[in-house]
């Protein structure tokens, strides 16, 4: 798949997430959140000529992907989508096909060091195979995206803003496997190292990775636009892979 402009693709979906809807003064402080946690204000603009420095890049990505979020979310219809076994090495099989190759498209770009503690390899493709392997299927002989499917990247800029969808999404993952294991728990055994997530805890990560997004954004703002290009081609690489798969299964 071949990026475009970001403003682009994000024409391609006129929804916004309920949480972005707020005015942009202030974001409020969500339910649930200590009275001491902080409340993010966008930067003043200048007195005197009245620029508006940019959102930092971590916030920027959320609100201008939001749509797509809503999108990917929408269709995937995550846990009620896996009823039982079958299922579930159904969408893991379908999940490696296209992480496996956007992860070493990701990983073949330098500056993960740089921009912080990360791993040049994200590790789900490998927490998708050892499920796999626990659940008796070679992952080996399973098929894999077109080339055509998975976003270019055309450089390392791209490659963050595709990793900010990645890390993302594997926030939810543990909520989805508590509600498989409820489930489902007996048929799918141990195979819950994909959507259990990476040892570290995830909020931290998430925080700290948010965190070198904003460095990135603040030390390269002439990249700016590949890292939500990156992102946005990304979720579209989501929709094109699971639309069909979506599809049959709801046949």
């Amino acid at each position: 798949m071949r990026i475009g402009h970001p403003e682009i693709l994000m024409n391609m979906s006129p929804t916004t997430h309920p949480q972005d809807r707020t005015p942009p003064l202030r974001r409020k402080r969500g339910k649930g959140e200590a009275a001491g946690a902080p409340v993010m204000f966008p930067p003043d603009p200048d007195p005197e000529t009245g620029w508006q420095p940019p959102l930092p890049l971590a916030q920027d990505l959320r609100q201008t992907t939001a749509g797509l979020h809503e999108r990917t979310e929408t269709l995937l219809g995550l846990p009620d989508s896996i009823a039982d076994r079958a299922d579930y090495m159904a969408w893991l099989g379908h999940y490696l096909a296209l992480y496996e190759p956007l992860e070493n498209r990701m990983a073949a770009f330098d500056g993960w060091r740089d921009l912080g503690p990360f791993d040049p390899d994200p590790g789900h493709s490998r927490r998708l195979i050892r499920d796999l392997d626990d659940l008796g299927i070679d992952a080996r002989r399973l098929g894999r995206a077109p080339a055509a499917v998975c976003p270019s990247l055309a450089n390392f800029a791209q490659a963050l803003g595709a990793r900010y969808v990645l890390e993302g999404s594997a926030l939810g993952g543990k909520v989805i496997l508590r509600h498989l294991q409820a489930r489902i728990g007996d048929a799918i055994g141990p195979a819950t190292a994909f959507f259990g997530g990476p040892s570290h805890p995830e909020a931290g990560h998430w925080r700290t990775f948010k965190a070198a997004l904003d460095r990135f954004g603040d030390e390269h703002p002439d990249e700016r636009a590949d890292v939500l290009a990156g992102a946005a081609a990304t979720f579209m690489a989501l929709l094109e892979w699971f639309t069909p798969f979506m599809a049959e299964r709801r046949a």
